[in-house]
């Protein structure tokens, strides 16, 4: 039997690698809003006739801290991700979750994403005005395909 390999990655959105060996998220956000449409009828209460139209935007939220003296390309790192959301496309995201005994790190699609935004702040300057922490929050909307068709 191969033996299980152990990811040497958090999650991975297209070609970038979070990971705490590069840029490690420490706070991540998901958000899923649901559309319900509001029918104006005459009803027993006062409140209108509400109907379900489907699962509205899925938002994640990633927030991390990069210390660019401790991490490979530290100082690149938001460069990389930069370059993964200038090629205008959707990005697969997934992630290693823990499966059972019989393979336990499994690998898991949570979808296709794209950048919205990345957000970064650095902090704690050296003379040479390198940061010692670069503070990163990166926004993705799912995206299902459909959109221009």
């Amino acid at each position: 039997m191969e033996k299980v390999r152990q990811s040497n990655y958090m999650m991975m959105l297209g070609g970038f690698e979070f990971s705490v060996s590069s840029a490690a998220f420490d706070k991540l956000s998901y958000n899923t809003t649901y559309r319900w449409k509001s029918h104006d009828t005459a009803t027993d209460k006062n409140s209108p006739v509400m109907q379900f139209i489907g699962i509205g935007d899925q938002t994640m939220e990633l927030e991390g801290t990069i210390y660019p003296q401790l991490v490979r390309d530290g100082l690149h790192q938001l460069d990389k991700m930069r370059a993964e959301a200038v090629k205008g496309q959707p990005l697969k995201l997934a992630y290693v979750e823990d499966k059972g005994k019989s393979s336990p790190n499994v690998g898991r699609v949570i979808g296709d994403f794209v950048i919205e935004s990345i957000n970064e702040t650095r902090t704690l300057f050296l003379n040479d005005g390198i940061p010692r922490e670069i503070q990163f929050t990166m926004r993705l909307k799912r995206y299902d395909g459909s959109e221009g068709k």
